[in-house]
């Protein structure tokens, strides 16, 4: 066979299609904070000192802070924002329940401290780590400073080191405490894997967002208003707060801050942090969500999608697509630009908006071949295509999170009716073989699959290990 044949060249490109990996170093840095350390839960929630009385909590926010500023630290931007999210939460509660002087939790506000730099003590001078270590051993009178710099060399070592200091006996009233460092530890170490959601307007992207993460952070109608791109940090575990870039760092972030936009911010980015509900709770996903490309309002927004998808700062591109509106001009336009700009980067196209079928006139099956077919004219030779609702996976998700309202409730059901009769998955077990979603007995969690969503997670975590199908570890029969 020639080498410059056409032949070989198909062969040698088809070679390259089926062997690309989704596994690439994602850049973490946003206007100067690392969003690593986002990636980092909350450990404050579970200290006793919550519950403690109102004057031993002041105490404790006064040396931490104190030490803090020892070091010079809480003028810079992520342990400013720790310091002030550590006082609302400290004293947020009005409920005490056991009281104790302040030297009860002489090592529990140490290890706040550590946590409050973010963990990495190793590339503070040592002389401010000496000069903080001999003003906490004079407030704690008597306190051994060998027990201090065993503290310091196990958070800040191996997880073994860090382990060993749970179980030690003289540690039995932090050692729940310690898991819950050990657990951020282990999370912001995992190599991050970047997803770029991308879509036309009207498709339902933000809906998705929701839908996957389990929390309410994407306004549906945001990206109408806003040129921003959208960070979506994943957490290590249920904290019960989510955090904010916007200009500000917000580690403690309410609803307003959330779903409206701070007119500071001149970048074009904002970082949301929250812990995901579902099957991507454990996994270290970075997800960016990018304006509408196809708003009418403001030409910027597809400019900056373009620049995004271009800069491939992502291991996976999902292309959201509205199940009712398939084949418009936008749409092959934007099609187009994807396929010729993400070069072996692999694509995953969400169909949404499934539950607007009409059962008794339209057949997703077919809706599926001619989708199939359509994207295969675009270039997509093998295209992964997972149909979905949205918002019927997200209602699942929010049941028993929250008490959902009377409308909500009779959309959840009659989204369970509909997909019991709708039979995805039946299409995803001939469509994805290798992916298996155990059944719920309970109908409000088994939406999660019958709505398609439950296998969409799946899938994305099949693809971030990489694999050798389609880079994917998933085929699309």
């Amino acid at each position: 066979m020639k080498k410059n044949g056409r032949r070989y060249r198909e062969l040698k490109k088809l070679r390259e299609e089926s062997s690309f990996s989704t596994i690439k170093n994602i850049s973490q840095e946003v206007s100067g904070i690392n969003i690593a350390y986002l990636s980092m839960s909350h450990i404050v929630p579970f200290n006793p000192i919550l519950y403690d009385s109102f004057d031993t909590r002041k105490e404790y926010l006064r040396r931490l802070t104190g030490y803090v500023k020892a070091g010079g630290w809480k003028r810079r931007k992520y342990e400013s924002a720790e310091l002030l999210s550590y006082e609302q939460i400290i004293m947020g509660s009005d409920e005490i329940k056991e009281e104790h002087g302040i030297g009860f939790y002489k090592y529990f506000i140490l290890l706040d401290l550590i946590h409050v730099l973010g963990y990495d003590t190793k590339e503070i001078d040592e002389e401010k780590i000496y000069l903080l270590k001999k003003k906490y051993c004079l407030d704690f009178s008597g306190e051994k400073a060998g027990v201090v710099d065993m503290i310091f060399k196990s958070v800040c070592g191996s997880d073994r080191r860090l382990r060993k200091l749970q179980e030690n006996r003289d540690f039995l009233k932090e050692a729940e405490y310690i898991r819950c460092i050990r657990q951020n530890l282990i999370f912001k170490k995992k190599e991050p894997f970047g997803i770029l959601v991308t879509a036309t307007m009207s498709a339902g992207k933000s809906t998705f967002i929701n839908a996957i993460t389990g929390k309410y952070i994407c306004l549906s109608q945001n990206m109408v208003c806003t040129s921003k791109i959208h960070c979506i940090v994943n957490k290590a575990f249920e904290d019960g707060y989510s955090y904010e870039y916007d200009h500000d760092l917000v580690m403690k972030a309410g609803r307003e801050e959330l779903l409206n936009d701070n007119e500071e911010n001149s970048s074009d980015k904002i970082v949301v942090s929250t812990s995901f509900k579902g099957y991507l709770n454990q996994e270290r996903i970075i997800v960016n969500d990018s304006p509408g490309v196809n708003y009418s309002g403001d030409r910027e927004h597809k400019a900056i999608t373009e620049r995004l998808i271009k800069g491939r700062n992502y291991n996976l591109l999902i292309y959201v697509m509205n199940a009712t509106t398939l084949g418009t001009d936008d749409e092959a336009q934007h099609l187009d630009f994807v396929k010729q700009t993400i070069g072996r980067t692999p694509v995953l196209f969400v169909v949404n908006k499934i539950d607007w079928f009409n059962l008794e006139e339209e057949s997703i099956e077919d809706t599926i071949k001619r989708q199939r077919e359509y994207l295969r004219e675009h270039g997509f030779r093998n295209p992964l295509i997972c149909p979905v609702s949205s918002k019927a996976g997200y209602l699942a998700k929010q049941f028993g999170t929250r008490q959902l309202s009377k409308s909500e409730e009779r959309e959840l059901y009659n989204y369970v009716d509909k997909f019991e009769q709708m039979n995805l998955t039946e299409y995803y077990k001939n469509a994805f073989g290798k992916i298996a979603i155990e059944d719920s007995d309970q109908e409000e969690i088994q939406l999660l699959k019958t709505s398609g969503i439950a296998f969409v997670e799946k899938i994305i975590i099949s693809l971030t290990t990489g694999g050798k199908v389609n880079g994917t570890g998933v085929r699309q029969i």
